[in-house]
């Protein structure tokens, strides 16, 4: 009988998760493809094949699942910064993040802008401010060793004034100088690392 019990306390558990990953990947896809105003809750709640109750008993209202599921889109970011500085070091990471960063502009541009806007607000993904630290603190080690021309928290704010200047060049309304992004994009980072940094990893 206890086992029965256990199981069933499991199989609910698995049924939670399987929830709320589809809530986050409906939301991420009506977000990224109509806005907030496509992402409303009913429209949520038809992808998903949930009722309206299941929003508020997971994420407390509409705007705590959009705040997730924009959490979310910047995960891939973080990642690819925290790959790339640990095969090759943080200008590696920072090239990688910008590059992702940049990509996910390009391919989700309504979401980016979304993303921005959060940003602007005061808002930014959760995951925002632990990358920023993570990047200071390796960028320190490199001061000491005087591979950073400037101290790492100037440095991290430089970073991040240009990364978000190439994502709103990137995500704003398409012309045919957009079409060149990857190559202004990288010009970009070679300019600004360049600057940063003494030596080339």
């Amino acid at each position: 009988m206890k086992s029965v019990v256990s199981r069933s306390i499991k199989d609910r558990g698995s049924d939670t998760l399987e929830v709320k990953k589809r809530l986050l990947q409906v939301a991420r896809h009506l977000l990224s493809t109509e806005g907030r105003e496509g992402a409303s809750s009913r429209a949520i709640c038809a992808l998903a094949g949930v009722g309206a109750p299941t929003i508020y008993h997971y994420f407390g209202d509409l705007a705590g699942l959009h705040r997730a599921a924009i959490d979310e889109t910047y995960e891939q970011v973080a990642e690819a910064y925290l790959q790339g500085a640990k095969e090759r070091g943080p200008q590696q990471g920072l090239r990688n993040g910008w590059g992702a960063f940049n990509h996910f502009a390009h391919q989700e541009p309504l979401m980016c802008r979304i993303v921005i806007q959060q940003i602007l607000a005061g808002e930014p993904p959760a995951t925002v401010a632990e990358t920023l630290r993570t990047v200071e603190n390796d960028l320190s080690r490199l001061y000491d060793e005087g591979i950073l021309n400037c101290p790492a928290h100037e440095a991290v704010q430089l970073l991040w004034i240009g990364t978000l200047g190439t994502v709103c060049f990137t995500s704003s309304k398409r012309n045919e100088q957009q079409e060149r992004y990857p190559v202004l994009q990288e010009k970009m980072v070679d300019i600004v690392l360049d600057a940063l940094f003494s030596i080339k990893d």
